[in-house]
């Protein structure tokens, strides 16, 4: 009689991957190159050998590198946390303030047992993925004339699973929804403050002078909601071309030199996303904004059952919190019309 093998799936994340997306990829390699499985055994079908998965995870890494501008400078400001494929639902708390300290020369002194009240919020962890095929008869003709594994499929795939991933943190995804609940961007959280240039001092950019009054004022509007940075800022490539004019007051600055030099702006970028006249600053701090990650970009493969087609697909699973507190406010100010 042959037995089931079986695996606990909440215990064992590769397990769980390979379960849930019904695809797989190589635990490791042989001393010769080829696949091998969790346990050490060769993958007899696996047919990439070390430098054609090499290849195909190099390119698919760096366009992922390439456009997760954003959500990448969430995890460089240390930002983030994992989970695996079995959250689907990703829940945190906020709290309200406590009463002040007491002060006092004497601990017999009866101090405020205060408690704070708590509200709680959530977002959906979505699978972000796109799929690419490779003929076995074309790995063999490459292989034969000595080429590479064609990688451009692979690129373009990941280009499509990055550019969501970017998209769902700055403008959100509605299409998504779990429990009323769907994903909140930069640009359409409710509770960022907003308002044009104008309103935040400043003015539109093609008047040189309007650009650090923007800034200074869209600071001054989250300080007055007790966040103060560091900050994020990320433009339309027309506002931040127009930061790199001089001064003409023989300082030798650029617009874009005085405002990096403010002790609260961490880095000003262009961004894709941002249409043309507008202008986020985001803190970069996890009561504002971090990144729960379920699977790392990576590629998987499975078979067709007439075995004459290897299929890949890039996934990968995580979702943007970006959060309000307590009282409704967000460390994020969105500015239009600069």
């Amino acid at each position: 009689m042959l037995h089931p093998i079986t695996v606990n799936i909440l215990q064992d994340p590769a397990a769980l991957e390979d379960f849930i997306t019904n695809s797989w990829r190589p635990h490791g390699f042989s001393p010769d190159g080829r696949a091998v499985d969790a346990n050490g055994q060769i993958i007899g079908n696996a047919w990439l050998n070390r430098e054609e998965w090499e290849r195909l995870d190099a390119v698919v890494m760096a366009m992922g590198k390439q456009r997760l501008g954003a959500w990448q400078d969430v995890i460089n400001a240390g930002l983030r946390s994992n989970t695996t494929l079995a959250e689907e639902f990703s829940k945190w708390r906020v709290a309200s303030e406590r009463t002040e300290a007491t002060v006092s020369m004497d601990f017999r002194t009866r101090v405020d047992y205060d408690r704070t009240d708590r509200k709680t919020y959530g977002v959906p962890i979505p699978i972000f993925s796109a799929a690419f095929s490779m003929g076995r008869r074309e790995l063999a003709v490459v292989r034969a004339t000595g080429g590479d594994v064609e990688t451009f499929e692979a690129e373009q795939a990941a280009e499509a699973v990055a550019e969501k991933v970017e998209a769902t943190l700055v403008n959100g995804n509605t299409d998504v929804v779990i429990g009323g609940s769907s994903i909140a961007g930069y640009t359409t959280l409710s509770a960022r403050d907003t308002g044009t240039a104008a309103a935040y001092g400043g003015g539109d950019f093609g008047t040189i002078t309007n650009i650090y009054p923007t800034f200074t004022g869209m600071m001054a509007a989250l300080a007055a909601k007790r966040f103060y940075g560091p900050f994020g800022c990320y433009l339309a490539s027309t506002q931040y071309n127009q930061m790199l004019d001089f001064y003409s007051d023989g300082s030798g600055q650029k617009a874009l030199d005085r405002v990096v030099g403010l002790n609260e702006i961490q880095f000003v970028k262009p961004h894709d996303l941002m249409t043309d006249g507008e202008l986020l600053m985001v803190q970069l701090t996890r009561d504002v904004v971090d990144v729960r990650i379920g699977l790392s970009l990576e590629t998987r493969r499975w078979e067709t059952p007439s075995g004459s087609e290897m299929h890949f697909l890039v996934v990968f699973c995580g979702t943007p919190r970006v959060k309000q507190n307590y009282e409704g406010n967000a460390g994020i100010a969105h500015a239009t019309a600069c």
